[in-house]
């Protein structure tokens, strides 16, 4: 470092756009993580129950789940941003494209996390199979509600930028 820049503070090095670019970018980890766990983890876990995993499991499982969306649910909110938007689709519109790209999406990022986190809790392959097309049937029926009506909105409302 330059003489120049000396005892300068971090705010001081970056430029305005360069903080206000990273704090957008916190922003929106925070909105796609809490909004992922707090809805799902209700849903998954009655899912987990109804496939036979006992109460310690499914707290494993959940806790598990809330650690690895703390990485993964950003990774779906890019993923769905990029899908939307390499195929043209517009999020606001009643389309079966729109279903299929919110579903697939989920289930694309997902499906293996979700079987990881399972065998880490102590699952056995039978369960982790049942789970896996449970998973998927809840996908198909939550993803496109999901990304529409909570995730969409609150993205909206907590002013969002790609």
């Amino acid at each position: 470092m330059d003489n120049k820049n000396k005892g300068n503070s971090l705010e001081e090095l970056l430029d305005e756009s360069q903080i206000v670019k990273f704090k957008q970018g916190i922003q929106n980890y925070l909105i796609d993580t809490s909004t992922k766990v707090v809805t799902y983890a209700p849903i998954m876990a009655t899912m987990e129950y109804c496939n036979g995993l006992d109460g310690d499991q499914i707290i494993q499982s959940r806790l598990s789940a809330a650690l690895v969306d703390s990485l993964v649910a950003r990774i779906y909110g890019k993923t769905l941003d990029f899908m939307r938007k390499k195929l043209d689709a517009n999020p606001e519109e009643k389309s079966i494209k729109n279903y299929l790209i919110d579903t697939g999406t989920m289930i694309g990022v997902y499906t293996p996390v979700y079987a990881g986190i399972l065998y880490s809790a102590g699952a056995e392959h039978s369960q982790v199979a049942g789970a896996l097309t449970m998973g998927a049937a809840i996908a198909a029926v939550t993803a496109r509600p999901f990304a529409k009506y909570i995730l969409g909105p609150l993205r909206k409302k907590l002013s969002y930028k790609k």
